[in-house]
């Protein structure tokens, strides 16, 4: 064993060779010790649950059973002793009594679904029924049958009887084999007693059939119903009602199991192939008793069927080992030549690398580490290459203002003091409401209060109202309260330029834009700005939301020339990257109604002490 034991580790043999031997010996031995004492273990369970669950299952059948029938005897007990109907019955029948207890019968029918019909038959043969008949054929049969029911009932002087009969379903009219409950009713008084008439009641045939249903996909094939001497009272197989089973081997392991008392209510009989478990259940009514079988060939082959699966899933074992070992000997090499091919795709500029991790073990945190060393490589060279391009931009846009801002500004004052002297008012108002807006812009810093925000909307909207030559008013509105809250600078004013070139400017007559600043109900600050033009489009308004939906991609737009949506753009993307969240913009417009904007940032930004 040691010499097969070196053999098997030298001359060169590959590992993955050696590892996939070693899975097929140890799953193929386990294989098969596991497989045949599983299926010797599982062949004697199974045998004894499935005839656990028949025993169950026929005596659920027979409990039911017998409580359909208890219960029709307690309904025949109480015709039976009903003095109203015996005074009935034994006096000249009138149309009214006759009536009353026909709708009687009809009611006690329909209060009892497991009632196929019940009928009352008077000394001189009058009949009042539940049920009536039109077809002749099945009239015929409903009376022959009660005939022959009556004479057995008045055989029996008073006593009841049960017997096999035929009844008409409640859900066909197609005559089936059923039991049928009977008595003779009597004239009871203190001094005698008499036959009066006669009571049949009928149980429903599919009740019978329903109450069996269970063991049809079982493996019993076959269930009767047998009185005290092998006589077949009932039978899935209608053929056999009335046969007799005295001599069959069912009935005789019956015999044999029910004379034993301790004996349970199951037997084993017949030999080789045609060897069965017997099932029975006493009804409790007359000597009347549940038979069932289930062959011993049927219940095993369940088991050979197991064994054969068995057999399958062992061979399928032995081939997933030998797949399985491939597979991990092949996995324990693959992630490295796949690191080696990545690391030369990196050496060569391909810093695009990317390794797809499965698993968590060594290897892949080796491969997690590539993967956020190539990320980081890639984000430090477009930082770089966006400030390059950035710092570009900057360099051409002072080229292209020469103007120095306090230059602006100290100009604007002179024109301003020259219009004063001149009595230019209009004049004056512009360039000190442009001074002040010039001042907000140089004053730096990223943040102000919204007093301030507030004010600089004020100058850039009287500008406005002088530009417009009164056809246009404006109302600002700010909780009380919140007005030293601060906010991002440059929010509201964009968003009001929008609405100014693009709503107001095109309509003729007076225009209005009314600005509301308030808190909301999540703790956020809430914005709305609103004006009277001529609206939007409903598809522009849909091109609009779409590009809202991308803020980045939209400021960029500016440079191909597009100006719509840039101020709504440009506060979205700020407020995205200064909160860390949407601004929850909602836009409603209608062409010649004028344009809502709502949009909202948290109310987390501290009082200014001034």
């Amino acid at each position: 064993m040691g010499n097969l034991g070196h053999r098997f580790g030298s001359y060169g043999t590959k590992f993955r060779t050696r590892l996939m031997l070693s899975f097929f010996l140890v799953v193929s031995l386990t294989a098969v010790i596991m497989g045949y004492f599983y299926y010797r273990i599982m062949r004697e369970e199974l045998k004894t649950s499935t005839v656990q669950s028949l025993e169950r299952l026929v005596g659920q059948s027979a409990d039911t059973l017998a409580l359909q029938l208890e219960t029709i005897r307690s309904i025949g007990l109480s015709y039976f002793t009903d003095v109203s109907l015996q005074k009935y019955l034994d006096d000249p029948v009138s149309f009214e009594d006759k009536q009353y207890y026909r709708n009687k019968l009809e009611v006690q029918r329909l209060q009892n679904p497991t009632l196929s019909n019940l009928t009352i038959v008077t000394s001189d043969q009058d009949q009042i029924s539940s049920m009536y008949y039109y077809n002749q054929r099945i009239r015929t049969v409903v009376n022959e049958e009660l005939a022959r029911v009556t004479r057995l009932a008045e055989a029996r002087d008073g006593s009841p009887v049960w017997t096999p009969s035929v009844a008409i379903p409640r859900d066909s009219l197609t005559p089936m084999r059923t039991i049928s409950f009977a008595q003779q009713l009597k004239r009871i008084t203190p001094n005698e007693q008499h036959p009066v008439g006669y009571l049949k009641i009928d149980l429903d045939p599919a009740v019978i059939r329903q109450a069996f249903a269970g063991l049809h996909g079982e493996a019993a094939n076959a269930y009767c119903i047998v009185d005290g001497d092998g006589r077949v009272v009932f039978a899935e197989e209608e053929a056999l009602i009335g046969s007799s089973m005295a001599n069959d081997p069912l009935f005789l392991g019956y015999r044999r199991a029910a004379a034993t008392p301790s004996s349970p209510n199951r037997f084993e009989a017949g030999q080789g192939g045609d060897a069965f478990i017997g099932l029975y259940r006493r009804l409790g009514v007359a000597d009347w008793v549940v038979l069932g079988k289930a062959p011993l060939n049927r219940i095993y082959d369940k088991v050979d069927r197991f064994r054969n699966t068995l057999f399958a899933i062992g061979l399928a074992a032995i081939v997933v080992a030998m797949l399985l070992s491939s597979f991990i000997s092949a996995g324990v090499t693959r992630p490295l030549r796949v690191l080696n091919k990545k690391m030369k795709q990196v050496e060569m500029g391909d810093f695009d690398a990317f390794i797809d991790v499965k698993g968590r073990n060594e290897f892949s945190t080796i491969q997690h580490s590539f993967n956020k060393m190539t990320a980081e490589i890639r984000q430090l060279i477009t930082k770089v290459y966006e400030a390059e391009l950035l710092q570009k931009e900057a360099e051409i846009k002072a080229l292209q203002s020469q103007i120095n801002p306090h230059f602006l500004y100290n100009t604007l004052s002179t024109i301003d003091s020259l219009s004063a002297m001149n009595g230019e008012t209009r004049v004056v108002h512009i360039c000190q409401a442009l001074g002040g807006m010039l001042r907000y812009n140089l004053n730096g810093g990223r943040f102000a209060t919204i007093r301030e925000e507030i004010d600089h909307l004020h100058q850039y909207l009287s500008i406005c109202v002088i530009r417009f030559a009164g056809d246009f008013r404006y109302e600002v509105e700010a909780e009380p309260g919140i007005e030293r809250r601060t906010m991002p600078k440059f929010l509201l004013q964009p968003i009001v330029e929008n609405a100014v070139i693009h709503g107001l400017e095109p309509k003729l007559g007076r225009k209005e834009a009314r600005i509301r600043i308030r808190s909301g109900e999540e703790g956020e600050l809430v914005f709305t700005v609103e004006d009277d033009g001529v609206g939007i489009g409903a598809e522009a308004l849909r091109h609009l939301r779409i590009r809202l939906a991308a803020p980045s991609e939209a400021v960029a737009d500016r440079r191909a020339g597009s100006g719509s949506g840039i101020g709504l753009s440009n506060v979205c993307k700020r407020i995205q990257m200064t909160y860390g969240r949407d601004p929850r913009l909602a836009i409603v417009s209608a062409p010649g109604k004028g344009t809502r904007i709502d949009f909202s940032i948290p109310l987390s930004g501290k009082e200014d002490p001034r």
